[in-house]
């Protein structure tokens, strides 16, 4: 029986992970669902569980100022939206992860090769991993230049000069503040991976929309919401149901 804690801030997500825990064949028994960065410290600094479930983004900060406070030594599975530059990262340390949303296949297989390790080797060298994972997650990236096509010239586009990117019929356009549309040789799941993650944010499957262009936000209902551009020829733009509280912190950091 593996003893678990849930360090998560989003109902939803805690209530998923519950669920999709009691359909793997590996016996996990959560013992406290903690929602703070200072709960999660308090709890931490008195209790050792087996597994520690972990939302990287929290109400009050980056979860990793859990690690500046206290001492973790029990084996962490990440709970994130971090993109597949990122991912690679987790794959390469004594942690794991699961994108979210998350599915039952890849629980599985986290707590497979929970079980698979030494009973020493979730210890060995994790601060060190995680304060390198923190360093290069919370690191700055230089703006990307896009080229792309006007008439019978190459144009150069920054990424500070970008709006939002959207897709349509297999097509990517990149819209730039100004109100210019360019069409791109990317996807946008290849975007997301080059593009720095405190600068642009997917909120559905077709937009990826840079910070400095959010206008407002606003409900048509609890679980609808929608992003207003400051300059947009979209209208109103949806955020997946599933995002809206990472959004929301996203904008707020």
């Amino acid at each position: 029986m593996i003893e678990a804690v849930i360090i998560e801030d989003e109902d939803f997500a805690v209530e998923r992970l519950r669920t999709l825990l009691e359909q793997t064949d590996v016996e996990v028994r959560v013992v406290a669902v903690l929602d703070s960065i200072k709960k999660s410290v308090q709890w931490l600094a008195e209790n050792e569980v087996d597994l520690i479930f972990l939302d990287i983004h929290l109400a009050d900060g980056s979860a990793f100022k859990i690690f500046e406070q206290i001492e973790v030594r029990s084996p962490i599975i990440f709970t994130t939206a971090y993109h597949e530059y990122a991912l690679r990262a987790f794959e390469q340390m004594s942690v794991d992860y699961l994108l979210k949303p998350v599915n039952r296949q890849r629980l599985s297989q986290s707590l497979k090769k929970l079980e698979a390790l030494s009973a020493d080797k979730p210890a060995t060298g994790l601060p060190a991993d995680l304060e390198r994972l923190a360093d290069m997650l919370n690191g700055q990236r230089k703006p990307k230049n896009f080229l792309v096509n006007a008439g019978n010239k190459v144009t150069v586009v920054s990424s500070d000069e970008v709006a939002y990117f959207f897709t349509d019929a297999k097509l990517t356009f990149l819209f730039t503040h100004d109100g210019k549309r360019h069409v791109l040789d990317m996807s946008l799941v290849q975007l997301e991976n080059t593009l720095r993650p405190y600068d642009f944010f997917r909120i559905n499957r077709q937009f990826l929309i840079s910070r400095q262009a959010v206008l407002e936000l606003r409900y048509s209902s609890a679980t609808r919401l929608k992003v207003y551009l400051k300059k947009s020829g979209h209208g109103e733009l949806l955020v997946a149901r599933e995002k809206i509280g990472q959004f929301k912190r996203w904008l707020a950091e």
